[in-house]
């Protein structure tokens, strides 16, 4: 005799303290600073000051800038908080929490890129009024014990 198995997986409530990713935050970093300092040496040499510099000088500049701000430590911050009631996912940073939608960005199995947008209510509303995307880094060593049962809420718990 088979066993019944019509009735839907729900996951069981659970919450996830995720640490920030250093190595996230220096390469959104690192590539912020570059493009700033692309787009600042485009202008510079469009207005002629830097005419006579090669392609492969103006290549080094934000390519320097970049390795810079990615040098720079990244600061110590509280753990955020990624929350699974049982109906619906919760992110809390310093304040109240946001009721969220996450979606699996990227997983390549050791690190995940979670885009948590917020919520929608039932009559087509975001609740809190319009909020920004959140983007948020995950990675089995930064989570340790966590991660397995994080992979598992994420792709079984739909709020």
């Amino acid at each position: 005799m088979t066993p019944d198995r019509s009735t839907p997986r729900r996951a069981a409530a659970r919450r996830f303290s995720l640490p920030r990713d250093a190595r996230w935050e220096r390469l959104q970093r690192a590539v912020l600073a570059a493009g700033a300092a692309a787009v600042v040496a485009a202008v510079l040499r469009q207005a002629g000051f830097f005419a006579q510099a090669s392609d492969l000088a103006m290549l080094l500049g934000p390519l320097g800038i970049a390795l810079m701000a990615a040098a720079l430590p990244v600061r110590a911050r509280a753990p955020d908080v990624l929350r699974w009631d049982g109906a619906q996912w919760w992110w809390q940073q310093a304040g109240e929490p946001l009721a969220v939608t996450p979606d699996v960005f990227i997983d390549i199995e050791r690190w995940m890129l979670l885009r948590l947008n917020p919520a929608v209510a039932a009559d087509g509303a975001t609740r809190r009024g319009r909020q920004p995307v959140r983007w948020v880094a995950a990675s089995r060593g930064a989570l340790g014990a966590q991660w397995t049962l994080l992979r598992l809420h994420l792709f079984l718990a739909r709020g």
